[in-house]
């Protein structure tokens, strides 16, 4: 620095509320120059990560100063020093250390050098070192960890199904069945790469531990990335035994999309499976498979299967499981799944699948048909016509061949929710009549009008008795759904974020003016983000160019979705 210095303290003992507290010469008395001024680095300013890795685990060690990430370099990096980083990130304990490029050189400046722990710091930054950087060198002894982590499944076909077992101490020990819940099990399934949760199972499935059991638990709100982070709940105190072990049952795939294709809605398809983009071989790969991850993406129905990879074979390697779907399940995962034989299938072969879309307005082929296994004839699908979106308007049916509209004449909020779970459209809120939508064309199907509201699809419902010349040449049925339960939180991730609504084809964003507190709670709980949540204000660019769709939304304790709460009209 320049200009005067003011202060030269000599003793502080750390518990002083301010630097003048310290013992310290008389103000303007020094016996330094401005080669010994003092800088200081708060805990605070600082973050710790590990990239490059299978899994937030392992990988290189990475130091955040100054809002810069950076590397730590260190050839005599040990067993101590990653013990530290590993139970800082809430991973266990370190399993091995290393000191090379075994994660890979890192990009940035290099913030740590010559760090020596004991093992038993809170963080890597209360072990001894030299200072802080930026330094100037290479990047050839970039420090990186590969932890035990904090939770595993034993027992299981796999790394994604098994009995849980949490790391306390040096021991593994395992959970009672009552105290685990499907946010605690998607959180589990999240930390080891794995898609979401499908089951948690006794100890009959995977059989029981050998090791201690802990009777207590974890609250998780389900969005957190590391079980570690979930808050502790406190032991029972009923004598947890063995034969109450728990286990989990997670599907491999973390996501799917569609690849190559003109819209969102078409083209191949692909799988991320521990972090990496696979395409799908095409063996087995059918029309009910095709239909369930339609439904999954958003994207109506299948429309046609194309072979012979139409869409190109990808870059990625090629996923070698077959699915067994019957059609009603919600998402791929949920689906049993074989892994094929060699060979699989040929270079190029890979999985397609051509969706109605989500577009506005009538669902259909946007492109004329391409060369595709065509669906048969047999095949019914539904769809909403001349709504304004494609979760509202007139009931149609794709029967032998044609579409039809549904008789009105028996048709209620029942028979609605059915068509909306269906389509992926969420709940209905209304059943419009005397042709609301227009009275549409063609032939009346008479299929339904009877649905409890619990059926997966209308061809599930009990057909209604004989009906009159007015079902015959009346208004056809219609529906206003939810549409896609259309919520999203658009942010770090699913469920901290801007609010946004989906309406009539288009993502917009929720006024603040006028909602209330309880509607945080509302949303959180519908997105599955935990039992409550708080409104924050959002940045001032966060608008963006999105409509905002509504306002003065009026949630109160007890609602269970967002479409019924009062709000200023859309």
């Amino acid at each position: 620095g320049t200009g005067q210095i003011w202060l030269q303290p000599t003793t502080c003992r750390g518990t002083e509320k301010a630097l003048y507290e310290c013992w310290h010469y008389d103000w303007g008395e020094h016996f330094c120059d401005h080669d010994a001024d003092v800088g200081v680095t708060c805990s605070g300013a600082v973050e710790l990560r590990l990239v490059n890795g299978d899994g937030p685990c392992e990988g290189r060690v990475e130091v955040k100063l100054r809002g810069q990430w950076g590397t730590v370099a260190d050839y005599t990096w040990d067993m101590e020093d990653a013990e530290v980083v590993c139970q800082q990130l809430g991973c266990g304990s370190a399993k091995s250390a290393h000191s090379s490029t075994r994660f890979g050189k890192g990009n940035g400046p290099v913030q740590l050098v010559w760090i020596d722990c004991h093992g038993n710091e809170s963080a890597l930054w209360e072990c001894t070192i030299p200072g802080w950087g930026p330094y100037k060198g290479p990047h050839d002894w970039d420090a990186g960890v590969i932890c035990q982590g904090f939770v595993r499944l034993v027992g299981g076909d796999g790394t994604c199904s098994g009995r849980v077992e949490v790391r306390q101490g040096q021991e593994w020990v395992t959970l009672c069945q009552t105290h685990m819940d499907l946010n605690t099990a998607n959180v589990i399934c999240k930390e080891l790469g794995c898609g979401a949760a499908l089951a948690v199972t006794s100890a009959e499935h995977f059989g029981s531990g050998a090791g201690p059991v802990w009777d207590g638990g974890f609250e998780c709100a389900g969005n957190e990335s590391l079980l570690s982070a979930c808050a502790r709940r406190q032991p029972h105190g009923q004598g947890c035994t063995h034969a109450n072990d728990t286990g989990i049952i997670c599907s491999p795939y973390m996501d799917f999309r569609l690849a190559n294709g003109s819209t969102a809605c078409t083209g191949r398809v692909e799988m991320e499976v521990r972090g990496t983009w696979s395409s799908l071989c095409d063996t087995g790969w059918d029309e009910h498979d095709a239909q369930v991850l339609c439904h999954q993406l958003g994207c109506g129905f299948v429309t046609s299967v194309p072979r012979g990879g139409y869409y190109g074979s990808g870059s990625g390697p090629l996923w070698q499981d077959t699915f067994h779907c019957s059609g009603i399940e919600s998402h791929l995962g949920a689906c049993p799944a074989t892994a094929l034989g060699m060979p699989a299938c040929s270079p190029g072969n890979t999985a397609a699948v051509n969706c109605s879309g989500g577009d506005a307005g009538l669902l259909g082929p946007k492109q004329p048909p391409l060369p595709a296994l065509s669906l048969s004839e047999e095949s019914r699908h539904a769809r909403l016509a001349s709504g304004p979106g494609r979760c509202a308007g007139r009931v149609e049916v794709y029967v032998q061949g044609a579409w039809s509209r549904v008789c009105e004449d028996n048709w209620d909020l029942w028979d609605a929710a059915v068509v909306c779970r269906q389509l992926g459209c969420g709940m209905a809120l209304a059943v419009p009549r005397s042709a609301h939508y227009g009275q549409g064309s063609g032939p009346v199907w008479l299929g339904t009008g009877g649905c409890m509201g619990t059926e997966a699809t209308l061809w599930h419902c009990p057909v209604p008795g004989p009906v009159g010349d007015s079902c015959r040449q009346g208004s056809g049925a219609a529906v206003v759904c939810s549409e896609l339960t259309a919520l999203q939180l658009v942010g770090d991730n699913r469920c901290t974020g801007r609010l946004e609504v989906f309406y009539n084809g288009t993502w917009g964003s929720v006024c603040a003016n006028g909602t209330s507190a309880d509607t945080a709670t509302v949303v959180c709980q519908q997105l599955g983000c935990g039992a409550g949540g708080r409104l924050v204000p959002a940045p001032e660019n966060a608008q963006g160019s999105a409509p905002a769709w509504l306002s003065w939304v009026n949630c109160t304790p007890g609602t269970d979705s967002l479409w019924h709460c009062p709000s200023a009209p859309w």
